[in-house]
């Protein structure tokens, strides 16, 4: 399992949150730039990112 340090929550001018995801992980997940990601929360109020 890939363990990142931690990131912080910003919130921008256009009052939206933002996070920045770590390259390492985007890389190990395969991602591309214009992928579509899904943010769910499991049952464990966990949230999980998953490619569309």
């Amino acid at each position: 399992m890939y363990k990142s340090g931690m990131v912080k929550l910003q919130y921008d001018s256009n009052r939206q949150f933002k996070i920045t995801l770590p390259k390492q992980i985007v890389l190990a997940k395969g991602w591309r730039k214009g992928d579509t990601l899904l943010f769910e929360i499991d049952r464990g109020g966990n949230l999980v990112v998953k490619r569309k």
